[in-house]
C-alpha cells in the first residue's frame, strides 16, 4: 500500500478485488489506467466540490459527510464490513502515512501474509478466512475472538 491507496471515498484500493485480481486487474482510483466503468464515472471523485481536484479526500470538504458519501458508507459497512468515513477521519487524525501503514498491518492474512480483500469472505490467496469481513465470527475484534475460542470447551 502507498499514499495513492486511500480513495477520496476512503475505500482502500489495494483491498478491492478488481484491484488484486490476475486478469483485468484495477489500478486504483488515483491512478491512471484500467479501472471498472462505476471507478470511471464515480461522482465521489468528480464530485463539483472538490474544485476539479479528483485527489482531494471527502474529509477535507465543508460539506464532509455528504450524501453521496454516507450511502457509499451504508453500503460498505452493510456488505464488506468497512467504515469508509472512519478511514477517512483516521487518515485526517492520524496522518495519511501512518493510517495506510496501520491498514497494511491490519489487513495482512494470518496465515500467509497476503492483503485480504475486502470484498471476500476468504484470503484470495490461501483461503483463510477473512475475520473483518461481515459475518465473520472474528469481525469485531479478532485477538479477542481466538482469545475466546481458546476458552470453548470441545
Amino acid at each position: 500500500m502507498n499514499e495513492q491507496s486511500l480513495a477520496p471515498c476512503g475505500v482502500l484500493c489495494d483491498l478491492c478485488l478488481g484491484f488484486q485480481r490476475s486478469k483485468n486487474t484495477c489500478v486504483g482510483c488515483l491512478a491512471e489506467g484500467n479501472k471498472p466503468y462505476h471507478c470511471t464515472v464515480c461522482s465521489i471523485k468528480s464530485c463539483p466540490e472538490k474544485q476539479g481536484n479528483p485527489t482531494a479526500l471527502c474529509s477535507d470538504c465543508p460539506k464532509y459527510p455528504c450524501r453521496r458519501l454516507k450511502d457509499l458508507n451504508k453500503r460498505y459497512l452493510a456488505n464488506y464490513g468497512e467504515n469508509l468515513q472512519k478511514n477517512l477521519e483516521t487518515a485526517r487524525d492520524s496522518g495519511l502515512t501512518e493510517f495506510i501503514a496501520a491498514a497494511q498491518t491490519k489487513w495482512l492474512c494470518q496465515n500467509c501474509g497476503q492483503l485480504l480483500c475486502v470484498h471476500s469472505a476468504n484470503c484470495l490467496h490461501c483461503s483463510s478466512p477473512n475475520p473483518y469481513f461481515p459475518g465473520a465470527p472474528e469481525m469485531q475484534n479478532p485477538t479477542k475472538s481466538a482469545a475466546a475460542k481458546k476458552k470453548q470447551p470441545d
